[in-house]
């Protein structure tokens, strides 16, 4: 990512090689829908490619890469909720009305209630940014400052994951 940012093209393709599955797992995740995922993460990748030269030399482009993604997420969903579209995508709303098989009920029970508990475990302040990114109304506060505390947020939610669940998946 730095020699993309220095301007070096051919750093494009090791760059898309290795975001893309995970922006696209990342996404998919986020949204529970394969095709809204797909466009998520490409626009996620567009923006990325666009702004490279703002890429700092020492920051995480993991990190960096999965805000635009979050930030995608949030504007396709919020997108859908204006259109007046189902808010959810069929396998999620099966779910909240009962209709989703027991062991779907399952698996989306203790994912939901696996992340509240890494969620639950970090700083407040943390917990207030993510919060403020996945509420449906955007607050005040998306400055350049904001975005360093939601990607320090962010970084301290996968590690405290990781270390509780062994992984990011």
């Amino acid at each position: 990512m730095v020699a993309l940012a220095r301007g070096e093209r051919s750093a494009f393709q090791p760059v898309f090689a290795t975001l893309w599955p995970l922006l696209r797992q990342f996404c998919r995740r986020a949204l529970l829908d394969d095709a809204l995922a797909e466009d998520a993460a490409q626009a996620a990748l567009t923006k990325l490619f666009l702004h490279a030269t703002d890429f700092q030399p020492d920051g995480d482009v993991v990190a960096w890469a999965v805000g635009i993604a979050a930030y995608e997420c949030r504007s396709l969903r919020n997108r859908r909720i204006r259109r007046a579209e189902e808010p959810h995508p069929p396998e999620l709303a099966a779910v909240a009305v009962g209709q989703a098989s027991p062991e779907e009920m399952a698996i989306h029970a203790n994912l939901g209630a696996a992340l509240l508990e890494v969620v639950q475990g970090l700083r407040p302040r943390d917990r207030e940014t993510l919060e403020q990114v996945l509420s449906a109304t955007p607050g005040p506060g998306r400055d350049a400052t904001f975005r360093k505390r939601l990607q320090r947020a962010l970084e301290r939610l996968r590690a405290a994951w990781r270390l509780t669940h062994g992984s990011d998946d």
